[in-house]
Formats: C-alpha cells, structure tokens, sequence
C-alpha cells in the first residue's frame, strides 16, 4: 500500500482516480480493508467522500462475476492507463469530472458476458464491416401556435397552471414562454438529445432522443390526454376524477397515477410498455384490451401481443445515462447508441450482429468516443472515427 501523505484526489470526495482506492475495491483483502479503515479513522472528514466512489464503484456489480486473479490484474492494469493517460491532460476542471465518468465506462467492460452462437456466424463476423455516420446536429424545440422556441439541452420545462413554460437550463437561467391554451403543444427532441418536462398538473415526463411529444398547455378536468412517438419514461400525477391517457402510434394507456416507460418509434414494428408501479390498461387499435401490473412488460406489434415479467431497470435506465444489458444482441447496443448520439449504423449484407449478445452496463458519458472505445472492446472489435464516418470492423 501507498503512504497515505501520498494520496492524490481530484477532489476531496473523489476516490476514484487513486490507485489504492483501485485495487481494494477489485480485489478486497484484509490487509486492503484494515488500510481503508485506518484511513478513515485519521481522516474522518473524508468519510462521506470514499463512501459516495465505493457507491458509484459497486453500481458496476463488477465482484459478482468470478474472475481469474489475472483477469482482475489485467482490469486493474487497463484501469490505470486510462487513469494516467486523462491525468496528463488536465485541461481544465470539467476534464476532472470527465475523467470519473470515463473511468466508469471503463470498468463496464469488466462484466460484459461475450456469447457466440456458432461458428458460422462468427466467420462472418469476421470479415464484417458495420459504417457508421455522425448526423447533422439539431436543436431541442418547443412548438406553439407555430411558433418555435429553441430549449438548450439538460434544460427542464414546466407548465405553470396560467398556461406558461417556465425553460431553466443547467445554469439555473430561467426564459418564460407562452403557450396556446386552444391548440396542443409540441415538444420536439431530435437524436443526440434528451428533454424533461413537467405537466401543467405535476406529471412528470422525461423524453429520450427522437421523440416528439404533444400535450395541452393546461388539462380540462374530465380527462388528461398526450401523444407521444418515441420513448419517454412518465410518472404521472394522481387524480382519480381525471384519467390520465398516452396515445403512442397505435396503442392507448389509460392510468390514474402511476410510473412507466414507453417505446413507440414509427421505424420499430413493437410498442412497448414497462410498468414500474401502479396499474395501467392498455388498447390497441384492433380493440384488444390488457392490463399490466408492476414489473411487467408488453409488446405489441399489431395483432400479436406478448407479456412477460422483467427487472425495470433495463427499461428505464436510459434517463440516468446509462444502458442496462441482458444478453442484448449487438446490433441492438448500436440502435440504441446511435438514437442516443446521433449516429447512424449500416451494417453490410455479411453481417451478423444479431448473432452476438452482451449482459452488462455501458455507462453512456458526454463523449461518444469513450463509448466507442468500451464497447470495441467487450465486442472484440475496433473502430475508427474519421470526421462524422465510423467505421467498425472485428479485431
């Protein structure tokens, strides 16, 4: 163990660029934990700083996989490249933050489970190659009346009840804007992008890239209706005089109060509805009727309706920026990254992506390379980024 005067944190409750702190956590020995306890008892006022990285540490789960001693030492070894090679930037204090994003989507890549389903998919795989193609950016919009107000990303908006849009973006700036209170509004969040807004009646809505979402400036008593193409996770408020009902593409939610997320892009063929809690009743267009009950999730894909029981998180963790993987076919990781970076992926008549599932967390930080460079290497693959071209090939 380093002499504790030697420590070096980016900040007093930030661990997790130190390299002892690295090495406990992967490998927990006595003599590690002894280390840390002693620290804490010359150090107290670091207390709440080590136990917010052990928490952001062991969200990866990484210590329920069994792992070869020179596994972990080959993780701790990567780790700490990465580490030393953001050090020697030091550009500025928001690099100091990027760095402990980076590093988490670093150590991701520790539990991705690799599953080939057989050779002859593998070789194509092998001399498959998968482009890539940056888009133009686009702005976030709030539509009224025809009129068009530009919200900057990481911005909230909220409906107060005389039919305005109180915009606070991330500095804590405030732009007021008003509504029309005779036609419905239009929220509009291009690829690259995520929104939140809350609901003239408290309803809470968080919008995922390429989604357009429509609402009324204020709710009439009687009943509450949105639409929406795209995903948003939704905790509604509740009302048991005033049922709350989400139309997406060709299925109807109906709800009191209730938390659940929603996934109807026009380019998918399955409108899919995970419920978090609460009750929900849904109809399709083909007037077929199904409730949901907490934990559950439905896809529908015109007449054919499948349920099933799931762990939510792997449905809803998209607001937190991160990826929840459970044997996800790869071609379905770069669907996903490409709504939520604003990249196109075209794959080539050889390839097989489907033939190629992960289990895991990718944790999706403010860089699209540092995602990349995870998700080459869980994948086996390498990249390439030339101006907006991407370019993916096996290893």
């Amino acid at each position: 163990m380093t002499d504790k005067k030697k420590h070096t944190f980016p900040g007093d409750d930030d661990f997790l660029l130190n390299e002892d702190f690295i090495r406990w956590r992967l490998f927990r020995t006595e003599e590690s934990n002894d280390y840390w306890n002693n620290f804490l008892s010359q150090y107290p006022e670091m207390e709440k700083g080590l136990k917010k990285s052990i928490a952001q540490f062991d969200t990866i789960n990484i210590n329920r996989f069994v792992l070869s001693g020179k596994e972990k030492e080959e993780i701790y070894h990567t780790v700490l490249y990465e580490v030393k090679r953001y050090r020697k930037r030091r550009l500025s204090v928001w690099i100091g933050s990027a760095v402990a994003i980076f590093f988490a989507v670093i150590l991701s890549i520790v539990f991705f489970l690799h599953e080939k389903r057989d050779a002859k998919q593998q070789a194509s795989w092998e001399k498959a190659l998968v482009v890539g193609r940056t888009l133009p950016e686009e702005e976030i919009h709030l539509i009224s009346s025809g009129e068009k107000t530009t919200v900057l990303p990481q911005s909230h908006i909220g409906l107060s009840k005389d039919g305005k849009a109180v915009i606070t973006d991330s500095t804590n700036s405030k732009k007021t804007v008003s509504l029309s209170k005779k036609e419905l509004n239009t929220l509009v969040v291009p690829y690259g992008k995520r929104s939140n807004v809350t609901l003239s009646d408290g309803t809470e809505v968080w919008l995922n890239s390429g989604t357009r979402f429509v609402f009324p400036s204020e709710f009439p008593k009687t009943k509450r209706e949105v639409h929406v193409d795209g995903e948003i996770f939704i905790d509604v408020a509740h009302d048991p005089e005033s049922p709350f009902i989400v139309h997406a593409q060709d299925i109807h939610i109906s709800v009191h109060g209730t938390s659940f997320n929603i996934k109807a892009y026009q380019d998918d063929t399955k409108r899919t509805v995970v419920l978090v809690e609460g009750k929900v009743e849904i109809e399709t267009d083909f007037h077929q009727t199904i409730e949901l009950s907490p934990n559950e999730k439905i896809d529908v894909a015109g007449r054919d309706i499948s349920r099933e029981t799931v762990d939510v998180s792997e449905f809803i963790s998209w607001k937190n920026g991160i990826l929840v993987l459970k044997k996800t076919p790869l071609s379905d990781i770069l669907k996903q990254i490409g709504r939520y970076y604003n990249v196109q992926f075209e794959k080539t008549s050889n390839v097989e992506l489907g033939g190629l599932t992960y289990s895991g967390k990718l944790f999706l930080s403010e860089s699209l390379d540092s995602v990349m460079t995870s998700v080459s290497r869980f994948s086996s693959t390498v990249y390439q980024r030339e101006n907006n071209i991407i370019r993916i090939r096996k290893k």
